[in-house]
């Protein structure tokens, strides 16, 4: 990681996305696999971890600390856009979850390798969602952001996230 992108949360949530794609390629190869090789179950166990951990992490940055700052901003400025879309996207991280709950069953199971299928129609589903929802924050969310966080706002927002992921 750079250090322009960990020092700027905003570039960090950014580039949690590109990490965040990594992993639904992975799971939609899992997808369409026939065996549960050593390679397979490291990839699957990488996919757990990653969206138990990071990916959660993701999204309480956004729902706790990010969005409702943006919404408070977006209606000061007559940004109904902006606050429309951040409250869709914050609703779409309860589909999401819904989603990834239905994955992580088949997805241990090809950790653990035992002879498992990860559902293919709900890996892609999953993966369609996750796309379309970093599509719209990539577009709007956080160009919005970009412009209207100052220094000190973005220093408190990623103080906020480090503390959420253990640091002092």
């Amino acid at each position: 990681m750079t250090s322009a992108v960990a020092a700027d949360p905003l570039e960090r949530l950014a580039a949690c996305h590109g990490r965040i794609e990594e992993q639904l390629q992975a799971l939609e190869r899992l997808a369409h696999r026939a065996s549960a090789t050593a390679a397979e179950a490291a990839a699957a166990q990488s996919a757990l971890d990653f969206f138990e951990t990071s990916g959660a992490q993701h999204h309480r940055d956004e729902d706790e600390d990010l969005f409702p700052l943006l919404r408070a901003r977006a209606a000061a400025l007559g940004r109904v856009e902006v606050a429309a879309a951040t409250d869709e996207i914050e609703r779409e991280h309860a589909t999401l979850d819904a989603q990834w709950r239905r994955l992580r069953e088949g997805l241990s199971a090809i950790a653990a390798r035992r002879h498992a299928r990860l559902d293919a129609g709900e890996a892609g589903r999953f993966a369609w969602l996750y796309r379309r929802h970093m599509d719209r924050e990539s577009q709007l969310v956080l160009p919005f952001a970009r412009e209207i966080l100052g220094a000190a706002e973005r220093a408190e927002l990623g103080a906020r996230m480090a503390v959420r992921r253990g640091a002092k």
